[in-house]
């Protein structure tokens, strides 16, 4: 079930036009590439970044191009989910096999790069360095974000502070992207743009503190996606830098250092014996709170975003 419905509700001609331009998208690429290219973009997901440039966008915004700008953040975070596929080897994404699944590692990767090539396209369509410009350091930013949780050292404990930075570069860049190029989309009154783009990134890392929440209690079939990757490759989320910040020293250390061979359910009831859920939570709305502060002076533009961080706080925590 799309735990953002509520927000689709309100959305459903500006959805309706998105998911039909998105599907022509696949039309661009060559015969031989097509179906992969429509397995890969064909509309299944929540849509979230989609939700926020149409939520932070005000009511003169020209609707062709907030589809167009809609389907830029979303092909984005296509392209970036084939490629973490093939990085966690992970079997399944939206209840489907990945294209890393299918189709192996090299034609993946290959793939979420015309996919990101394509996406490129259609910002230069927009007419604006602003939007080519913040397209391209937030897909930076998505990399060298990647690149720096691999990179990590797997033994050492990591901060609540390096986790933001971590989240910021995996999810939030990307929501923070969503929003301006909603906000951006026509003119809006002075503040509202750099008040959008915050409030998309605290939605941002509150999201990615749920996605690992997920990861560790949520069910396969639930999630529809391949969960435990995180353990299997040693990094460190939400949930377990809170728990080894709650064990005793000598035990975070041996945790942290051996973290991939560890066995996912002690460690779970560990987490739960330590009330690490309610702990995270807590993290969770800390940081909705900040989106919704970051858009209260504006009450004429804010009324979509507050209703996506409205749904937000009801998110179910497993």
């Amino acid at each position: 079930m799309n735990q953002f419905s509520e927000v689709a509700d309100g959305l459903k001609s500006e959805l309706k036009a998105f998911k039909s331009y998105l599907l022509k998208q696949a039309t661009s690429f060559e015969r031989e590439v097509r179906t992969a290219a429509k397995e890969a973009i064909s509309p299944k997901g929540k849509y979230i970044r989609p939700m926020l440039v149409f939520s932070s966008a005000v009511e003169s915004a020209e609707k062709t191009s907030l589809v167009r700008r809609a389907t830029i953040a979303e092909l984005v975070h296509l392209s970036t989910l084939i490629h973490d596929d093939v990085i966690d080897n992970a079997q399944m994404r939206r209840n489907n096999e990945t294209a890393f699944k299918k189709y192996g590692s090299k034609t993946a990767i290959l793939l979420g790069d015309s996919i990101f090539a394509h996406m490129m396209t259609l910002a230069f369509e927009e007419n604006s360095m602003d939007v080519l410009r913040k397209t391209a350091e937030c897909v930076k930013t998505i990399c060298e974000g990647e690149i720096k949780q691999t990179l990590a050292d797997k033994t050492k404990f990591v901060s609540r502070k390096q986790y933001y930075d971590v989240a910021y570069g995996k999810t939030a860049a990307l929501f923070e992207l969503a929003c301006n190029l909603g906000a951006t989309a026509s003119k809006a009154t002075k503040g509202w743009v750099k008040s959008a783009e915050e409030c998309g990134k605290q939605l941002g890392i509150a999201y990615q503190i749920y996605d690992d929440i997920c990861d560790w209690f949520m069910s396969e079939k639930d999630a529809g996606k391949t969960l435990g990757t995180d353990l299997i490759s040693g990094k460190q989320t939400y949930p377990l830098i809170v728990l080894l910040e709650k064990l005793p020293s000598k035990k975070s250390v041996a945790l942290a250092k051996n973290l991939s061979t560890q066995n996912p359910k002690e460690i779970v009831d560990m987490m739960l014996s330590n009330d690490i859920l309610a702990d995270c939570k807590k993290e969770f709305l800390r940081r909705v709170n900040l989106a919704e502060k970051a858009i209260s002076k504006f009450p004429k533009e804010n009324q979509k975003l507050m209703k996506f961080c409205e749904v937000m706080r009801k998110l179910n925590f497993c």
